[in-house]
C-alpha cells in the first residue's frame, strides 16, 4: 500500500491554456510533468464544486511522480466564479466540454502519448467524468471519486469507468452510484465501483474534518487515511491498464 497523499512531494507546474468545446471559451490549467523524458501518458484532473484546492494539487503532483502528465483544469476562473456548491451554475455536463478541449489539447502535444489519456474527477468533477463518457468519448479510462450525477448521467460508457466512494457519504450517496453501475449498458465500456464502507465525502482530503453547510443541507467531510491510500493504489492500477 502506498503512503497517503499528504506525504507527496510537490512538483512544479506550468500555466497553460486551451479552448473548451463550450463555445470556444479559453480555459486555464496547470500542467504537471514528470521528470523522465519522452512521450508519457496523461491524466486530466477535474476539481470539486469548490474549485482547485491543495488536495487537487497533491493528486496532480502524485500523478506526475508516477510518470503521468497531469492537466489540472480550472473550469470556474474563465466563467468568473469561484464555487458552485449548492447551485446549478457551471454544471458537470458543461465542464465535460472543458474536458473535451483538454483531451484535444493533450493529444496535440508531442510529449504526450495521444492514445493513453485518462480523466480523474472529484465530486462535481467526478460528475464531469461521468458526462465525459458522452461529451468527450476519446478518453482511454476514467476514475470518479464520490461523483455527483450518478442519478442522471448517461449509462452507455465510451471508456472504462471506476467509481470510488464512501459508504457513509451523505452528499453523493453510494447507493446512487451503485445503481448507476448496475444499469451500465452492456453494449458499451465496463463500469465498476468500490465502496469504502465507513468513509465519508472527501475521504482523500487530509484537511477534511468538518460539516459543510450547503443550501439547506449539512454534509460530513472526513479524511480517512486508509481509504485514501487504497484509492491511490486503485487509481494507479486503473490508469496503468489503459
Amino acid at each position: 500500500m502506498i503512503a497517503p497523499l499528504l506525504f507527496a512531494a510537490a512538483v512544479a507546474w506550468n500555466a497553460v491554456q486551451f479552448p473548451s468545446k463550450d463555445g470556444g471559451l479559453v480555459v486555464s490549467a496547470r500542467l504537471y510533468a514528470p521528470a523522465n523524458a519522452g512521450p508519457r501518458p496523461a491524466v486530466v484532473v477535474m476539481h470539486t464544486c469548490a474549485g482547485i484546492d491543495d488536495t487537487l494539487d497533491d493528486w496532480s503532483s502524485w500523478l506526475a511522480q508516477n510518470g503521468y502528465m497531469a492537466l489540472e483544469i480550472d473550469s470556474f476562473g474563465p466563467r468568473h466564479t469561484e464555487a458552485v456548491c449548492g447551485t446549478h451554475d457551471v454544471p458537470p455536463r458543461t465542464r465535460a466540454l472543458d474536458a473535451a478541449g483538454a483531451l484535444a489539447y493533450l493529444q496535440s502535444r508531442p510529449d504526450v502519448i495521444a492514445s493513453r489519456i485518462g480523466i480523474l474527477g472529484f465530486s462535481h468533477g467526478g460528475g464531469s467524468v461521468l458526462w465525459s463518457e458522452s461529451e468527450s468519448p476519446g478518453y482511454r479510462a476514467g476514475v470518479a471519486l464520490y461523483p455527483n450525477e450518478c442519478d442522471s448521467a448517461p449509462r452507455k460508457l465510451a471508456f472504462p469507468l471506476l467509481i470510488l466512494i464512501g459508504g457513509y457519504d451523505d452528499w453523493t450517496p453510494a447507493s446512487d452510484c451503485r445503481y448507476f453501475v448496475s444499469k451500465v449498458d452492456p453494449a458499451g465500456a465496463p463500469g465498476s465501483i468500490y465502496v469504502y464502507p465507513k468513509a465519508y465525502h472527501k475521504f482523500d482530503d487530509p484537511q477534511a474534518n468538518r460539516v459543510a453547510h450547503v443550501g439547506h443541507h449539512d454534509y460530513t467531510l472526513r479524511y480517512d487515511p486508509d481509504a485514501a491510500a487504497d484509492a491511490h493504489a486503485r487509481v494507479l492500477a486503473f490508469f496503468a491498464a489503459m
